[in-house]
């Protein structure tokens, strides 16, 4: 799937679950993270930190328990350097785009204010973007090429307290698997390159918010 099918989720989840909005125990919200890579991605990335966000429906299932899937949307800058002068740019980006869901439970028993424990499972798949972006005399022009990496379930585990009603903090980390050229790296694939599987694990430093 092409991963700015993603975008589009949002806004049909939105038209679709209209009607819901007017039982209290549905909200919509959303997620905005700094995203800090650990393990094998940290190595591949030079322990550069990416952004993530996710749009998310909260559906309370129980007094102290929250069900909540979601939609993630994760980036991350491997490389930008110039060649041929200053005349050509070229940049190399990762990112994952996916689908999964969250088990939240309210440790002090009121969904809207206090401490939580998270729990959550999904699939996503990885993507590497490379563009090139050329100025000559004066005229600009650009090219992009994705390589699609494997399809890849993801398990997340944190910790999270809501503010209030509408917004909390949340610390969330997530593994997943990914494919990486065999001599190691994030770099543009050549031909039928031989890949090998790596583990992503991502610790994120989230805002969410709720309506």
């Amino acid at each position: 799937m092409n991963p700015k099918a993603f975008l589009l989720l949002p806004p049909l989840l939105l038209a679709a679950g209209g009607t819901l909005q007017a039982r209290d125990d549905v909200r919509f919200g959303a997620a905005l993270a700094l995203d800090v890579p650990c393990g094998d991605l940290k190595a591949d990335l030079n322990d550069k930190p990416g952004l993530g966000g996710a749009f998310q429906v909260t559906f309370r299932v129980a007094p102290r328990v929250l069900f909540r899937p979601r939609v993630d949307l994760d980036l991350f800058q491997v490389s930008s350097y110039r060649e041929n002068g200053d005349d050509t740019r070229v940049r190399n980006d990762l990112g994952s785009a996916g689908l999964g869901a969250d088990l939240l439970y309210s440790f002090s028993g009121n969904p809207d204010r206090g401490p939580y424990g998270l729990a959550g499972l999904g699939a996503l798949r990885w993507f590497q973007t490379y563009t090139t972006t050329s100025h000559d005399g004066g005229t600009d022009s650009a090219s992009n090429d994705t390589h699609r990496n494997r399809a890849s379930a993801w398990a997340a585990l944190g910790l999270g307290y809501q503010l209030n009603r509408w917004v909390g903090l949340e610390l969330r980390s997530t593994a997943s698997s990914y494919d990486s050229p065999a001599q190691g790296g994030l770099t543009a694939p050549l031909g039928q390159q031989p890949t090998n599987t790596r583990t992503a694990v991502i610790t994120q430093l989230a805002v969410t918010g709720r309506w």
